[in-house]
């Protein structure tokens, strides 16, 4: 009867014990969201990208400038939805300006950042 009791003891412990690191694991595991960029250019040098900063501002478009891997790249907005970017992409490559519709993920807790448009977060998480 004893040896029945520890056994009984110790799988419940295990089982206890088993449950606790399947959670840990299962907890820590993201998940993430697509979103879609409009990326209007890519430029080794900052001046260029300046220009196509100043070409979007003059025709009344958003645009952001952040550095990655010693480019600049210039975007004019993050999106969820895949039409409201390629909506933005038509209207800026109407302008003649030739722009690409990039899709990324982003970790799903940054949902809420990239709904409020919060681009200086966005800049910053898109520079890293």
């Amino acid at each position: 009867m004893k040896i029945v009791r520890l056994v009984v003891v110790l799988a419940v412990a295990l089982s206890i014990c088993f449950c606790g690191i399947y959670l840990k694991f299962f907890s820590t595991i993201n998940s993430y969201i697509n979103t879609y960029i409009v990326q209007v250019g890519i430029y080794k040098q900052d001046e260029n990208a300046n220009e196509m900063i100043k070409k979007l501002s003059d025709l009344g478009k958003p645009n952001y400038k952040y550095q990655k891997d010693n480019n600049f790249v210039v975007i004019t907005g993050v999106f969820l939805d895949e039409k409201e970017a390629k909506d933005m992409g038509n209207t800026i490559s109407e302008s003649g300006i030739t722009c690409v519709i990039k899709q990324t993920k982003f970790e799903s807790s940054f949902k809420e950042v990239i709904e409020k448009q919060d681009y200086e977060a966005i800049i910053k998480e898109l520079g890293s």
